[in-house]
């Protein structure tokens, strides 16, 4: 594989990569369970409306019964650092704007701003798995084996 190439496939990837991040912090700031604020129109959190975030991640919080979801996003919500998420997010998307503008190109510097966007994507996601585990670790194991059965009904859907 070409240079160029493994380049593209960078860009590719950490663009899929910003895009989960960046639908995590959206829903997480946007209001209430179901990502929307007064529960919407479907009747309440989680009312059909899908939870951005990576896909175990989202399974595992749709698996959440209404007030375990709840009190996910309440966490979510009021932890400092993914509400400054959205910022620095996108001081860093401006980063990779200006690295591919540059005159000339420098791809060392392209690289690093790709690098900076990961890192700090998998910093936002680690903080909201450390939210959910903290919620699924206080469950009993009759709440966990719930929460196992509505993933996989949700999966045969």
């Amino acid at each position: 594989m070409t240079r160029r190439w493994m380049a593209w496939g960078l860009v590719a990837s950490v663009a899929a990569n910003m895009a989960v991040v960046v639908a995590v912090v959206a829903a997480m700031l946007a209001g209430g369970p179901d990502g929307h604020r007064g529960g919407g129109s479907s009747g309440g959190p989680g009312g059909g409306r899908g939870i951005g975030g990576p896909p175990g991640m989202a399974a595992l919080a749709h698996g959440l019964d209404r007030s375990q979801r709840e009190a996910l996003f309440r966490a979510l919500r009021g932890d400092e650092t993914l509400r400054a998420g959205r910022e620095r997010m996108g001081a860093a998307e401006a980063d990779v704007i200006s690295a591919l503008t540059a005159d000339p190109f420098v791809p060392e510097a392209f690289e690093a701003a790709l690098v900076v966007q990961r890192d700090l994507q998998g910093a936002l996601a680690g903080r909201g798995i450390a939210a959910l585990s903290a919620i699924v670790a206080s469950l009993s194991p009759p709440e966990r084996a719930a929460i196992a059965l509505r993933i996989a009904d949700r999966r045969h859907r």
